[in-house]
């Protein structure tokens, strides 16, 4: 009993000894020291898949699609690389999904905090059909609204790249949507600075000023912010040209009757959406109400504080020269065409 007790408490010591290493020798290893020496064949993964059959490109497309959501930057650039990739690769085939379907999913990225993502998102959108667009031109347009008026100028200055875009394939569905010509109109005056009078008068009693940036980045971003105006002014101008001769030609054809196609069979989704019946329409009423006269007439033009602001701001334009100057002449050139008609 003596010698075993006595071996145990030897045993015990010998774990709490250190041992006396001498120079230019190795540490002894453990005893319970596992050799990571071997070179392994095979890698296991516990949730690997063992098909030999690769989804088919429906499966990846749904995949791509629900990947737009994600959080991370680098898994949204590559969705939207995929699906841009797989409409691009068939353009006259129907897409896996419907239109409706990628357009309401992408629209959100175009305000993305993301460069990249921008980008993917507006080249996602170029490579559905214009047809597609012209139908659900209001929808992007909300997006649009959001970012000429966004914090962040780099986010800005994609919105103008996006607008001019959906100007350019569906220039008519974008003016004739609800808030599409006084809503966007609206916002381009105000981010430039070329509100009415009693709106600049009102913002100097209040303590805002509406001073010039001189600033480069400033100067490129104003530019193109008064290029996009052109661009609307000269679509929407042309679009009741455009429309007065639709009805014209349509009224002659039908004589004695009047206003046919109002009793038709709309050709457009949601054609009474600026009454707000489903929806509260944003803005103040009287804003609502020109929306309305706008579509339900069809008549387009500028009214009298928006062009008496854009005049004056022309001026200052034209004062300062270089990129600002021609632009303001795109401008111009568009009132002049409204003065014409």
């Amino acid at each position: 009993m003596g010698g075993s007790s006595t071996k145990r408490k030897k045993e015990k010591a010998a774990d709490f000894k250190k041992p006396k290493l001498k120079v230019g020798k190795t540490k002894p290893k453990a005893s319970n020291a596992t050799s990571t020496s071997f070179q392994a064949r095979s890698i296991v993964l516990g949730q690997q898949s063992l098909t030999t059959a690769a989804p088919n490109a429906v499966t990846q497309f749904s995949h791509s699609l629900s990947l737009l959501t994600s959080k991370s930057d680098a898994q949204r650039r590559e969705a939207l690389a995929s699906l841009t990739n797989t409409l691009t690769s068939h353009p006259g085939a129907a897409p896996p999904h419907p239109p409706v379907t990628i357009i309401l999913k992408a629209r959100p990225l175009l305000i993305d905090s993301s460069r990249s993502v921008r980008a993917g998102a507006l080249s996602l959108l170029r490579a559905l059909s214009p047809t597609e667009i012209d139908a659900h031109a209001s929808d992007i347009l909300i997006y649009a609204h959001i970012g000429l008026t966004h914090m962040a100028a780099d986010i800005r200055t994609a919105t103008l790249d996006t607008l001019e875009w959906l100007l350019g394939v569906a220039g008519e569905a974008t003016v004739s949507a609800a808030g599409g010509w006084t809503g966007t109109l609206r916002r381009l005056t105000n981010v430039l600075g070329w509100g009415n009078k009693t709106a600049a008068e009102e913002a100097k009693t209040k303590g805002w000023t509406a001073a010039t940036r001189t600033k480069l980045d400033d100067a490129k971003l104003r530019s193109k912010q008064i290029g996009v105006l052109a661009l609307l002014l000269e679509t929407g101008l042309t679009t009741e040209k455009v429309a007065l001769n639709r009805a014209t030609a349509a009224r002659a054809c039908c004589f004695p009757l009047w206003d046919v196609a109002a009793h038709r069979i709309p050709v457009r989704p949601d054609p009474y959406g600026y009454l707000g019946l489903f929806a509260e329409q944003a803005g103040s009423a009287s804003s609502n109400s020109t929306d309305a006269t706008q579509n339900s007439s069809g008549n387009i033009g500028v009214d009298n504080h928006f062009e008496e602001g854009i005049r004056r701001g022309l001026v200052e334009a034209r004062k300062e020269g270089g990129e600002l100057g021609r632009a303001a002449k795109s401008v111009e050139r568009a009132l002049a065409g409204l003065e014409k008609s």
